[in-house]
C-alpha cells in the first residue's frame, strides 16, 4: 500500500486526539502526532499554526464528548445525567479529563464555558428546573458541577479505586436534590409535584463502605 502523502486538518485532529487518549496531554508533540499519521512533522504545521492551536482544537473535541456524555439517558431525569454522564466520561477516558481538568488547567477556560452553557439550555428544558430565574439556575448548576468534580478526580487520580456507580448516583442525588429544594426555595417557588418523587434523601451516613476515606477508618 502507498504510503498516505496527504493529510487534512482531521486528519492531524485524528491523530492528535488518539495520542491525547492514549498517552496523555505532555505527549502531544509535533512529533509525536506525526508519528500517529507515519508521516513528518510537515503535515502537522502546513495545516495548523502552532501545537498550541492544535492543542485547543482537540481539547474543544474532548469537551464536546463531555456534552455528549452528559445528554445520555443514564436516567429519567436530565439534571441527574448531567453529573452521572461527567464521572462515566471519567471513568471511560481518563486521560481526556486529566487533560481537560488536571493538567490543562486556564489554558482551555474556552471549553467549561461551552460546557457550562450547552448544560445551562439543557437545564431550560428541565420540567421541574427550567422555571427558575436565569441566576438561581447558573448558580445550581454551577455548584452541583463543584461536587461532580470532586467524586470524577478522585475516580481518576486512583484515590477511589473501582468505582460503585450505585453509590455515585446515590450521592448526586442526595447533593443534588438539598441544592434544587435550596434553589426553589430561594426563588420562592413550590416544588414541583412530578419532581418530589425522583428526589433523593440526604445519606447518613453519607460516606459508602468503599469510599477511600472510609476504608481508612476502617483499618484504624
Amino acid at each position: 500500500m502507498a504510503r498516505k502523502t496527504t493529510f487534512t486538518r482531521e486528519d492531524v485532529e485524528n491523530a492528535a486526539m488518539g495520542v491525547l487518549e492514549a498517552e496523555g496531554i505532555q505527549s502531544v508533540t509535533a512529533r509525536r502526532v506525526a508519528d500517529a499519521m507515519g508521516a513528518s512533522t510537515a503535515p502537522v504545521y502546513s495545516n495548523y499554526a502552532s501545537m498550541e492551536e492544535l492543542l485547543a482544537v482537540v481539547l474543544g473535541r474532548a469537551t464536546n464528548r463531555i456534552v455528549a456524555y452528559c445528554r445520555r439517558p443514564w436516567t429519567d431525569d436530565l439534571f441527574l445525567n448531567m453529573g452521572l454522564g461527567f464521572v462515566h466520561f471519567a471513568i471511560d477516558h481518563p486521560q481526556l479529563f486529566r487533560a481537560l481538568y488536571l493538567d490543562a488547567g486556564a489554558k482551555h477556560a474556552e471549553g467549561d464555558e461551552h460546557l457550562f452553557q450547552a448544560l445551562r439550555q439543557d437545564l431550560d428544558r428541565h420540567p421541574g428546573l427550567g422555571s427558575l430565574p436565569s441566576d438561581h439556575k447558573d448558580e445550581l448548576l454551577f455548584q452541583t458541577s463543584v461536587y461532580t468534580l470532586g467524586i470524577a478526580t478522585t475516580v481518576v487520580t486512583g484515590l477511589w479505586e473501582d468505582p460503585d456507580l450505585d453509590a455515585v448516583e446515590a450521592w448526586l442525588k442526595s447533593v443534588g436534590s438539598a441544592l434544587t429544594r435550596a434553589a426553589l426555595e430561594s426563588a420562592g417557588l413550590p416544588m414541583p409535584s412530578e419532581m418530589e418523587h425522583k428526589l433523593g434523601t440526604f445519606i447518613v451516613p453519607w460516606r459508602h463502605p468503599e469510599c477511600p476515606a472510609r476504608k481508612d477508618e476502617n483499618h484504624d
